[in-house]
């Protein structure tokens, strides 16, 4: 198991994990809970009143055991559409330098893929190497989360307990919304928390619902070879990344709706120092990080000048988010044709 790290009370955890949860086929195989910790970035945004309701600010109002609100929390934030089908992938050159450039002297091991959706101008480095995912985990909980909903398996008014078996996995933010253990909230509002704050308690509490092993089938039925929920080394590649984000950018398995509600979360995740920090303000994107002691990861679609466009970039090292950055910042510029 990996060590657990000290976390300061009230601070926003960059990236967490927990793969603990339940299967509804008794028949699977079991997973061994556990978790990682990690302590968050000086760069990343933490909680402040301003983000708190308005006739909560210190978010206590719930009491224990009561169901706690977290419509607060969500706002929204639209995507355009994408293309579909994608354009086929062509090997560009130009992108590829433009990537090695912006990771040239860079420590770590690195792994890329760029894809621009509209007209196919694709660059990868490294595609197959395998990474601990760490908070990536939680996005292709989103997409099954949603897909169950859509197919009537799960209801999203549903409430659920944050017992002790998922608040021993909290790294401070079930505090910050205002959760004690033995207090309920709704399954729709846990996914959101999940992705917007990258809350693991509350992430476990979801991945129960929906079933780690439903999480692996829909993976390997998206193309992703590599990557599960099921195992303590949680491993992905940025190739199963590139095919997480496509499905959930393309709304695969999932209602046009949905598909806009997954984006829109994942536009308003706080943590941007990554492929964010390198893009123009005010320009549309979705993305999820990841972060852990050998882990630095960021996946986003990202609306550019030239298109809709994708990219993964992975890393073997700590709060690594500088190189993340500039090859967003390269990306950016090249489609942008500067």
């Amino acid at each position: 198991m990996r060590p657990l790290v000290p976390i300061t009370l009230l601070l926003v955890v960059l990236s967490a994990l927990v793969a603990c949860g339940g299967d509804p086929d008794p028949s699977g195989p079991t997973a061994t809970p556990f978790v990682i910790l990690t302590t968050p970035d000086a760069g990343s945004p933490s909680p402040d009143a301003t983000s708190r309701p308005a006739d909560d600010p210190a978010g206590t109002l719930a009491l224990a055991g009561e169901l706690v609100s977290l419509d607060w929390l969500a706002g929204s934030a639209a995507f355009p559409a994408v293309p579909s089908p994608f354009a086929a992938p062509i090997a560009d050159p130009g992108l590829l330098a433009a990537v090695e450039a912006a990771l040239a002297g860079r420590d770590g091991v690195f792994s890329v893929i760029v894809h621009n959706l509209a007209d196919g101008r694709y660059a990868a480095i490294n595609t197959t190497a395998t990474y601990y995912a760490a908070s990536l985990f939680k996005a292709p909980v989103l997409l099954e989360a949603y897909r169950q909903r859509d197919l009537g398996i799960i209801d999203f008014a549903t409430e659920l307990t944050v017992g002790e078996e998922v608040v021993q996995y909290d790294l401070g933010t079930l505090e910050y919304l205002g959760i004690e253990e033995g207090d309920t909230v709704l399954l729709g509002e846990a996914v959101e928390a999940m992705i917007i704050v990258s809350d693991t308690a509350l992430a476990n509490l979801v991945l129960g619902e929906v079933g780690y092993g439903n999480v692996d089938a829909m993976l390997a039925g998206i193309g992703a070879t590599t990557m599960s929920v099921s195992t303590r080394d949680l491993p992905t590649t940025a190739a199963d990344m590139y095919a997480v984000i496509s499905a959930i950018a393309t709304g695969d398995g999932v209602s046009e709706g949905s598909r806009q509600e997954m984006l829109s979360l994942m536009a308003q995740e706080w943590f941007r120092n990554g492929v964010v920090a390198g893009i123009p303000a005010g320009t549309p994107f979705a993305h999820k990080t990841g972060s852990f002691t050998d882990a630095t990861h960021d996946v986003a679609v990202v609306e550019g000048l030239a298109g809709p466009y994708i990219i993964v970039v992975l890393s073997d090292r700590s709060s690594h988010w500088g190189p993340i950055a500039s090859v967003s910042d390269a990306v950016w510029r090249y489609f942008a044709g500067e």
